[in-house]
């Protein structure tokens, strides 16, 4: 099966399969790309209606009379349709009915209701579970549950006092405790009258549920939450639109860890990067079993941790700003896109954490995804990020481009997902390793010739010798390599030491003048006998002082 991916012009979306250079018309101008999991259908809001439309045969399946339809969504199965329009007045005066939720396999409206503030930056409002048995909606310190099992017709409100953000964990964790089939909620608390800001973990059981596990911080006005696969963890990445210490521009983040197991409340902790400055990005990876964090004042420091928040690797650094994982886990990139060159470099994970680099490339872009196969990587430049060169480059996971379509102006490009199953998971292939052991293939990224002045080239010189090595980009003295766990806790209290018995003149020199005193050395002047019980008082008090 060839991989295809979805491109979006003004003039209308764009099916183009890899290895083919005709691409495919869809449907017209207007709508986002969205697809459903399953990659079988397309949703289009551009006309007075929406529809959802074949990508194989580009017809329309159903269709939805639904005016100004401005954010649409999928649930976690794709089989409900979650369509919004911009706030309105009814025709008796109330708060027209703008969001709602649509039965895929029978066409009908399920759930509808006023929400009075629309906005991309928090779509979407409604958090389904994995399996779309629930969703939970957030209002003013409280969240409302909603059930399949009655239509969605009643709801149940969950009392978390200053919510501000929330996202239910994908599984519920082997370690949660108890029957209950309902997922974890992670929730972001604002600070609220000189109290800080924090972000807990709740169970959905109770009405007014205490957190499981907490972590509170200052200096944050907002915070992406984000759960791993297995719902063991999950990662809190606070941000601030002012930098405190005055050291950047574009505010300051700060990355913290929270385990849901109640028995490890005590591992909530601010995640301990390697370097100083901003967070650029956080990935975990498809299996939860790692993360990668890109951080740091250029040339940023890219780390990678295990589920339990330990640093394994440190994969060095650069003018990086970007990770992005492969759908199995395996292969990884980080990049460097935006005002940055647009450096990638491609990685081979393996179990024990250990990364060995496949390929480099230079490719300027706005946008990188892996395929659903997990073996090539598309790069998108696109607008109005970049208004020209506009662009879609495919590469395979060692760096070797494999196709590039222009455009004139391109708004968005995708990979058509696939469904679950159709791909397996492969290690890079025979032919590549042996490629690299003989030496006919590199890892390395191409080096540029260097730079010949004008009258030198007139002159017929091709090639100056390089001046010293300097570089605002890049730490040569930074080298990646696997990072070694630090050493065990002391049993001693901070300070302290254990001095070996007689490596201490002073303690032994203090230790005899208190033997002296307590066995009377005035009355024994002379005497022998009393210099060595005097020397065998010493010793012992020398040896007991040391150890106590």
């Amino acid at each position: 099966m060839s991989c295809q991916f979805l491109g979006r012009t003004p003039e209308g979306i764009q099916l183009i399969t890899v290895g083919e250079e005709k691409p495919k018309g869809v449907c017209g101008g207007g709508s986002a790309i969205l697809c459903s999991t399953d990659g079988n259908r397309l949703v289009s809001t551009a006309q007075a209606c929406v529809r959802l439309v074949d990508l194989d045969t580009s017809h329309t399946v159903c269709e939805f009379a639904e005016e100004g339809v401005v954010l649409s969504d999928f649930s976690s199965t794709g089989a409900f349709l979650v369509t919004c329009q911009r706030p309105g007045k009814a025709a008796d005066g109330s708060p027209a009915k703008n969001l709602k939720v649509w039965d895929l396999a029978t066409g009908g409206c399920v759930f509808s209701m006023a929400q009075k503030q629309v906005a991309r930056d928090s779509w979407p409002v409604l958090h389904w579970a994995s399996d779309d048995q629930v969703f939970v909606h957030m209002v003013t310190n409280t969240v409302h549950l909603y059930s399949r099992s009655d239509g969605f017709n009643a709801y149940r409100k969950v009392a978390i006092k200053g919510i501000g953000g929330l996202t239910l964990s994908p599984a519920q964790p082997a370690a949660a405790s108890g029957p209950s089939q309902l997922p974890l909620l992670a929730a972001f608390l604002p600070e609220a009258k000189g109290s800080p800001a924090g972000a807990g973990i709740y169970s959905l059981d109770v009405a007014e549920p205490q957190p499981l596990v907490r972590k509170s911080f200052f200096r944050s006005q907002g915070a992406k939450l984000m759960w791993n696969a297995t719902g063991s963890a999950c990662l809190v990445l606070s941000y601030a639109d002012y930098d405190a210490t005055n050291q950047s521009y574009y505010g300051e983040q700060k990355l913290h860890y929270l385990p849901t197991d109640p028995a490890r409340a005590d591992e909530a902790v601010t995640v301990p990067l390697p370097k100083e400055g901003p967070v650029h990005d956080v990935q975990w990876s498809p299996l939860g079993d790692f993360f990668i964090a890109v951080a740091g004042f250029m040339p940023a420091k890219v780390t990678l941790f295990n589920a339990s928040c330990k640093p394994v690797y440190d994969l060095g650094s650069g003018p990086y700003n970007m990770a992005r994982w492969n759908p199995f886990g395996r292969f990884f990139v980080i990049a460097g896109f935006g005002n940055l060159p647009g450096d990638i470099v491609f990685y081979d994970k393996k179990t024990s954490g250990t990364c060995k680099q496949m390929g480099a490339v230079r490719s300027p872009a706005v946008s990188a995804e892996w395929s659903p196969d997990g073996r090539l990587l598309l790069t998108a430049t696109t607008s109005p990020r970049l208004r020209v060169d506009n662009n879609v480059k495919v590469f395979t996971y060692f760096g070797e481009q494999r196709l590039h379509v222009p455009f004139g102006t391109l708004l968005d490009a995708q990979w058509r997902p696939a469904p679950r199953g159709v791909f397996q998971d492969r290690s890079q292939s025979p032919e590549r390793l042996e490629a690299v052991a003989k030496g006919d293939a590199t890892t390395a990224a191409p080096t540029k010739p260097s730079y010949v002045p004008p009258h030198l080239r007139a002159a017929g010189v091709t090639s100056v010798a390089p001046s010293a090595k300097f570089s605002l980009a890049r730490d040569e003295d930074d080298k990646p390599g696997k990072i070694k766990p630090g050493p065990g806790k002391s049993a001693l209290p901070p300070g302290a030491e254990f001095v070996a018995t007689g490596s201490s003149k002073a303690a032994n020199k203090n230790a005899k003048r208190r033997a002296k005193k307590k066995a009377g050395a005035g009355g024994a002047d002379g005497d022998a006998e009393g210099e060595d019980v005097v020397e065998q008082a010493a010793s012992a008090l020398a040896s007991t002082s040391l150890r106590n």
